[in-house]
């Protein structure tokens, strides 16, 4: 099949690549039928209604097919047995934090189990049952390998997520690769390039040539693939990901048509795509930025997104990471009781003279949450502002907080003020520990299941 043909698929929804993920056990895998469909009959989140062998599958030593049943969607999902050495894990990045024993153990390990399966139309509950069914074949796993995004994925995380009836955060179905070179002149050149969104029916999306703001370019880019993931955008539609005083648009240009405005021989272009078979070589959207009809470089936006500009969440997203905070606020809760710095009463003369510096208890540990409230003038009753406070207090399902920034659309509210709010609100959190940074999708990493 031609680029051609790829693309014009793509625009009608109707061409995206399986999605490719493998599991890898803690100790030899007893991969006979009977116990995997067992394994698949018995998850409670999802119906096995059809299991069978594979013949000449192509990959790995043995394979099946199984058909389940998944919020009202039935997948055929293809799972296989293959060789650890077959995986060549040294080329993944890392999309979590994966303990290093870990990963030393799944190098020991003889097999890997593959699960291979087209996503539906609702690209990341498609995702979360992927993780379900490599979690229900594999309970005990020392690693988790997606093929698409290139990425290594903790055994932790893989339990907690496939427990949870929320799925995943939409940045694990991809991720941006920057590769660069250094110039005679000191100039550093980037291209900055996505993998995995292929699997979700989209062009991959890149950054040709960028010289200026690469830490904005990459935000700009990790937004723009988000608003792909909820629906297909045409070649050179104009699109919005954002707001800095004016909207931040932007659009797509394959690739094909793109670097025949670029030197051959720069990075991300023409002599980095000769091999057909190269991965970078298939149906890619190169972006640029739109200005009174105009393209040109996303660059130009990058001195107003370096001063704090609002980016656009859809209200799906935001709705799943409301229900994984209070999903996961148990933890939370729990942890701010025992960290959180106590409020001392404090006599007479410390009022006057201080008490002295905080205990290095009391400033190692920070809790935050983020609410989300109806602006000013809310028409339509769903409007909403999203800030960060400062937690004071948790008393049942109430939280005390200080607000640490200004609003935008909220006239009676202000950067400081001290409110109590009902936990309903509650659309994120964030913790500052003394060693790392918690959220409601890492805090596997502090042994919560």
């Amino acid at each position: 099949m031609t680029n051609q043909e790829k693309y014009d698929l793509l625009a009608e929804g109707g061409q995206n690549l399986s999605s490719g993920m493998a599991v890898i056990p803690t100790h030899d895998v007893n991969f006979e039928p009977a116990l995997i469909e067992k394994a698949l009959i018995s998850n409670k989140h999802f119906k096995l209604k059809a299991f069978s062998p594979i013949q000449d599958f192509g990959l790995g030593e043995k394979a099946f097919n199984a058909q389940i049943e998944y919020d009202e969607n039935t997948y055929s999902i293809n799972l296989y047995l293959d060789l650890v050495t077959n995986l060549n894990l040294h080329e993944y990045r890392f999309g979590n934090n994966v303990e290093q024993e870990l990963i030393e153990l799944a190098t020991q390990q003889k097999y890997f189990v593959g699960v291979s399966m087209s996503f539906s139309d609702d690209i990341l509950k498609s995702f979360h049952l992927q993780l379900k069914v490599l979690n229900a074949i594999v309970p005990d796993a020392s690693l988790c390998v997606d093929f698409m995004s290139l990425k290594l994925l903790s055994p932790q995380w893989l339990a907690m997520t496939a427990k949870s009836m929320i799925p995943p955060s939409p940045d694990y179905l991809y991720t941006i690769h920057a590769v660069y070179n250094d110039e005679p002149d000191g100039t550093r050149h980037y291209w900055l390039h996505t993998h995995g969104l292929h699997r979700c029916g989209s062009v991959e999306l890149e950054m040709v040539d960028i010289t200026q703001y690469p830490e904005e370019m990459n935000t700009m880019l990790n937004m723009a693939a988000k608003r792909l993931l909820n629906g297909s955008i045409a070649e050179q539609e104009r699109f919005m990901i954002g707001y800095d005083g004016m909207g931040i648009d932007l659009c797509w240009l394959r690739w094909e048509k793109a670097l025949k405005d670029f030197a051959d021989d720069v990075i991300g272009g023409f002599n980095d795509r000769k091999d057909d078979n190269d991965i970078h070589a298939e149906p890619v959207g190169v972006l640029y930025a739109v200005q009174e009809g105009n393209m040109s470089s996303p660059e130009i936006y990058g001195a107003t997104l370096a001063e704090n500009p609002i980016y656009y969440i859809s209200n799906e997203e935001t709705y799943r990471m409301s229900c994984l905070a209070k999903e996961r606020f148990a933890f939370y809760t729990e942890l701010f009781k025992t960290h959180a710095p106590k409020e001392e009463k404090k006599s007479f003369l410390s009022k006057i003279f201080g008490s002295g510096k905080p205990k290095e208890s009391e400033s190692s540990w920070r809790f935050l949450v983020k609410l989300g409230l109806h602006v000013d003038n809310d028409k339509s009753g769903s409007e909403k502002e999203h800030l960060w406070y400062d937690v004071l207090s948790i008393e049942g399902d109430k939280i005390t907080g200080r607000l640490l920034n200004q609003p935008y659309w909220i006239s009676g509210l202000n950067e400081g003020d001290i409110k109590i709010y009902p936990l309903e609100l509650l659309t994120d959190w964030l913790i500052y520990g003394p060693e790392s940074t918690y959220t409601s999708d890492t805090i596997y990493e502090l042994g919560y299941k």
